[in-house]
């Protein structure tokens, strides 16, 4: 049933429509296939010290997240599709250098190069998917779908590294940078320059300080950013918080492995029934507020302490997590457009994306800083966190409600 409805989506996609579709499954795909392993590699395989592990690992999220913006605005103004190819190839680079590189200044140069190509293509495919999708609804039901395959790949990367790591992690790098070489071609072979972006006076030609001007000064836009992007500060707790929650409760690591895979799998076999479920009987904003607040109540579950099953409270936690991300991500993503002009569609994606790196960031070195001090009870951790969500999922609600109900007026009049 699942894989027929699958099916019949995909069928409705246009060309472009499904090329950007696999790259979601692709990208991840690759990017886990060798992420994952990396630091245990710099770290015990060539025998780099923790701190200049750090700033390579570091330095690939930095160049990434800070550069979002950049990439975006570029994309605006030389085009998206050109974008994304200069993306796939500087991660082909990066991702080779990583596999091969055995000195400090080539892995630095590589953990750059990869972390760059994310700020390149992400903004680009977010904003081409848009505007090749204007319809709201065909919006987001194709935001569910390139959520979906970005799932499976998250999914099925890291076991594909696993099996190459037993050849080489030399090998996880050259095959991931392949992947990427097939992405290249497939999508310089079969994407379409954006019928928008055609025509040089369609691209805009003001300076870049203006338009990055407007975005920040544009308080309904802002107000949705700085509301949407604790999604990303709860996200990214599960490679911070629970890993470290997990080795108090037990010894057992393997814990982990069972979090993200749990939410991996939930992805791929509900994310279109979730998103057919929005679609007929909540609607936008009812979504957007209802998964947040699910998302951040999820680490409740982590206050319970079951210790004739340890990997219980994290488990339910992963179910809870995974069923508010389902809800709320592809919303998120397919609802920036409702602030800019098609031509800007880039630098408001980079600004959305840079901004919920800043809260990832914050919220990694905040919760970290907390959960190892010893004065702290977890538990206002995990409620901080609840609140957190429960009050941005508030947030959302109204703003969305009130933006529907502006523009139902409009139309009515």
């Amino acid at each position: 049933m699942h894989l027929r409805h699958f099916l019949r989506d995909w069928q409705l996609l246009s060309p472009a429509g499904q090329v950007l579709v696999i790259n979601g499954f692709t990208f991840n795909l690759g990017f886990y296939m060798l992420l994952p392993y990396l630091a245990d590699h710099l770290e015990h395989k060539i025998g780099i010290s923790g701190w200049y592990v750090g700033v390579i690992i570091g330095l690939r999220v930095l160049s990434q997240q800070g550069l979002f913006l950049v990439g975006g605005t570029l994309g605006d103004h030389l085009g998206y599709k050109r974008l994304i190819l200069l993306g796939c190839a500087v991660r082909i680079a990066g991702f080779a250098l990583l596999g091969i590189g055995q000195s400090i200044p080539i892995l630095i140069l590589g953990a750059f190069f990869s972390g760059f190509a994310g700020a390149l293509f992400t903004p680009s495919s977010q904003a081409y998917l848009a505007s090749e999708y204007p319809d709201q609804n065909a919006r987001n039901k194709v935001f569910a779908l390139q959520n979906l395959t970005s799932e499976a790949g998250m999914l099925l990367g890291p076991l594909v590294g696993l099996i190459l790591l037993y050849i080489d992690f030399a090998v996880v790098g050259l095959v991931s940078a392949s992947l990427f070489s097939i992405l290249f071609v497939i999508q310089w072979r079969f994407l379409p320059e954006l019928a928008s972006q055609k025509e040089p006076s369609k691209i805009p030609n003001q300076p870049f300080w203006q338009q990055w001007g407007r975005m920040l000064t544009h308080k309904a836009f802002m107000q949705f950013v700085l509301c949407g992007s604790i999604y990303q500060l709860l996200f990214h707790q599960l490679y911070i918080a629970i890993p470290h929650e997990i080795r108090i409760v037990t010894q057992d690591v393997s814990i982990i492995t069972w979090v993200f895979a749990t939410s991996s799998i939930m992805g791929v076999l509900m994310q279109m029934p979730v998103s057919r479920f929005v679609d007929s009987h909540l609607g936008v904003a009812r979504g957007m507020g209802l998964g947040m607040t699910i998302m951040g109540t999820g680490y409740l579950w982590l206050i319970l302490s079951t210790p004739w099953l340890p990997a219980l409270p994290f488990i339910i936690c992963a179910v809870f997590f995974s069923i508010g991300s389902m809800l709320v991500f592809p919303l998120l993503g397919a609802y920036v457009p409702k602030f800019c002009p098609p031509k800007e569609l880039g630098s408001h994606y980079g600004l959305y994306s840079c901004i919920g790196g800043l809260y990832a960031f914050a919220g990694n070195i905040s919760t970290g800083w907390l959960l190892s001090s010893t004065e702290v009870n977890h538990s206002w951790i995990w409620l901080g966190l609840a609140c957190a969500g429960a009050l941005s999922g508030m947030l959302l609600f109204i703003q969305v409600s009130n933006q529907t109900k502006e523009q139902d007026i409009a139309l009515s009049s």
